[in-house]
């Protein structure tokens, strides 16, 4: 299949995941953040409505644009990548290999996140309500944390994606073996098959979340704790504009983990864990069966 088929397949997919679930992402970023001021954890319904109070309904969507523009490129690395590392360590013939596909989903995940993970800290700070723009977040970052600031939480990011990738490959590959709809197949009844590819990469997704929900609590707040920690210090912030970060709290993923189980134990490394496995589950299936389907149409 040439590469551009798959890179429309996979820009497609990752816009579907992306803006498709981003009020839930808006959601779970809320309930996971850092909240300098303490209080008790908030809850899912707490959280819409200081959404829509403060923000209204588009306060769902703030930041969708920043992962627009970077989930294209990064779907299609993804998938070009999952396709070549597939056809090159997997058997052809059809056999169940989850270890092998595990490996794909791997390699695959991080040539994705190399690319997106800067623009998530950007998209995830606007969910929060700070700053006026995309490039306006950019350039706040860049001045005040400079560019380590983007990308401090790349290595949870890798610890928590690159296991998710794997597990999330590995079930949707048994899966298929499993349902008998391998995507290396013809399938001459689409309407009858290819439902069963989001139905496969949907419980995929879920198993995929539950086994990293820890590491994303802990990926959240490194992206966004200067932000949060600058506005419960400066009163400028209540009118979007940029903040003034200092030294963060979290300086890493150690550092992180041990001081949330010091501080809110160890059920704080589950907040965010339901509108996640809400978002997981269809970000899954809209994402991959997408792609299969798109790879089906234009003729794999």
């Amino acid at each position: 299949m040439p590469l551009w088929k798959h890179a429309a397949a996979g820009s497609l997919a990752g816009v579907t995941e992306h803006i498709g679930m981003f009020p839930l992402d808006t959601v779970k970023t809320h309930m996971q953040a850092l909240r300098p001021a303490g209080g008790p954890p908030l809850h899912l319904s707490d959280v819409v409505r200081n959404i829509v109070r403060e923000r209204g309904i588009t306060g769902f969507m703030r930041g969708s644009t920043a992962i627009a523009a970077g989930c294209v490129p990064a779907h299609i690395a993804l998938f070009s990548s999952y396709e070549y590392s597939k056809e090159k360590l997997m058997n052809n013939s059809g056999a169940h290999e989850p270890a092998r596909a595990a490996l794909c989903g791997a390699s695959a995940t991080l040539c994705h996140d190399l690319i997106l993970t800067p623009m998530d800290v950007v998209k995830q700070r606007m969910q929060l309500g700070c700053y006026r723009g995309v490039y306006d977040c950019l350039g706040s970052i860049l001045r005040l944390e400079g560019l380590s600031g983007l990308y401090r939480s790349m290595p949870t990011t890798l610890a928590m994606n690159l296991p998710f990738g794997s597990v999330l490959v590995a079930a949707n590959e048994s899966i298929k073996t499993c349902l008998g709809i391998k995507g290396d197949a013809r399938i001459e009844d689409a309407k009858t098959v290819l439902p069963w590819y989001f139905l496969s990469a949907g419980l995929s997704g879920a198993l995929a979340s539950a086994a990293t929900q820890p590491l994303d609590v802990v990926k959240t707040r490194l992206q966004t704790q200067d932000v949060l920690i600058g506005q419960s210090q400066s009163t400028s912030s209540s009118g979007g504009r940029s903040v003034d970060c200092r030294s963060p709290k979290y300086p890493g993923l150690v550092p992180a983990v041990t001081t949330i189980l010091r501080e809110e134990g160890w059920l704080a490394f589950y907040k965010g864990a339901l509108p996640r496995m809400l978002h997981a589950v269809p970000s899954a299936a809209m994402c991959w069966g997408t792609y299969e389907s798109v790879k089906h149409f234009l003729g794999s």
